[in-house]
This record gives C-alpha cells, structure tokens and sequence, in this order.
C-alpha cells in the first residue's frame, strides 16, 4: 500500500510540475504576442539623442512592421545584450559621404532642422572625408546628439535584422529635406550648387 500511496503522491507531483509549466509558457507565449503587437516601452539612458529625446524619457517601440523610412527613429540591438536609439538617414543602396561637418546622400546635401545650429555631423577634420556604401539590407544610423553619439560614423551601416522596433514621431515632428547642394569632386573644396532641371524633379526628399 505504502508503494503504491508514494506512486500516486509522485505522479500528483508530476502532474502539478507540467501544470506550471503549461502556465509559465502560456505566460511567455502572451508576453511574446503581447509585444509582437502593443510594442516595448524602454527608458532613455544617455545623451546620444538629445534634444530629440533626453535621458530619462520613456518611449515607445513598436515592431516594424513596413519599409523603414529616412528620419524613423529606431531601436536597434546592439549584440550586447542592449539596445540603442538612433536615427535612420542613410537607406539600402544610398551612398553616404561625411565631409566638413556636412552629410550627403548620392551626392546631395541633407538637411537635418531636428539638430541644433550649428551641429556637425563629422566634426573631425583631420580623417577628411568618410564614405559608405550601404547594401540592400543596410542602414546608416546617426545619433542627433552628434558629438556624443556613437553609431554608424563608428561601427559602420546596420543590417535590417539588428532594427527592433520603431519610435512613433508626430506628424508636426521636423523632417530631413536636400539641400540644392552637391559633394564637391575629390580634391576639390567648393560645394557646388545642383542643376535648375535637377531641382525642379527633387519633388520629395528622396527625388521621387
């Protein structure tokens, strides 16, 4: 009798383990979708983003669920165990050319009204000018607090599957536009203004 009580207070036990099991998964599984839909809350922690977002505030990252879009602020894994805030200003296919504090893209001027006056983005002169060429599956990423931001100018464009999610910004939120500017050739110093016909076809900042 004695065998057979300790048997079923065994399978009892058995049976109240999967029981918490079943309801631990369960929990994962709706804390996965849970995020899947409703996003991740994260603290800012670090000036990288300043004046866009100040350390401290708490913001929103939805999943990506569409193409991502020059100006989209991104939450990114670092590979670390962490994540990053920054945003998205070169595209798959762009070149991006850093040179005397100017950033261009395919070899036109971007302006950037979300920094301070004045912001460099590549205030380092004595490297000269940076080029990258991203892929079809790379973006350049830049923090908007740009002497104190680590981020694509270091570690170079980053793949689609290190994005993790997206930051909503207003609709009155400031957006890039090109300037009628181009990169000057090598060797060369003057900026050069681009072609009146040019001009007129830039309908939209990515000249479509």
């Amino acid at each position: 009798m004695r065998f057979f009580a300790r048997v079923r207070r065994d399978l009892g036990q058995k049976r109240w383990f999967r029981w918490v099991l079943a309801v631990a998964f369960g929990a994962a599984l709706g804390i996965g979708a849970g995020r899947n839909i409703m996003g991740t809350v994260s603290i800012v922690d670090g000036d990288s983003m300043v004046p866009t977002f100040q350390p401290g505030a708490r913001v929103l990252a939805m999943p990506v669920l569409g193409a991502i879009a020059r100006d989209d602020i991104v939450l990114l894994d670092d590979g670390k165990g962490d994540f990053a805030l920054k945003r998205v200003v070169g595209l798959p296919g762009e070149t991006i050319d850093l040179w005397r504090g100017y950033l261009f893209i395919n070899g036109k001027m971007l302006v950037e009204p979300y920094l301070p006056k004045y912001t460099l983005t590549f205030p380092d002169q004595q490297r000269g000018r940076l080029h990258f060429e991203l892929g079809p599956e790379e973006y350049f990423v830049l923090g908007d607090n740009r002497l104190f931001s680590l981020d694509s100018r270091s570690y170079g464009p980053v793949d689609r599957d290190k994005i993790t999610g997206r930051v909503h910004l207003s609709q009155n939120a400031p957006r890039s536009r090109f300037a009628p500017f181009t990169l000057p050739a090598a060797g060369k110093t003057v900026i050069r203004p681009l072609p009146s016909q040019v001009l007129t076809a830039q309908t939209r900042p990515d000249g479509n």
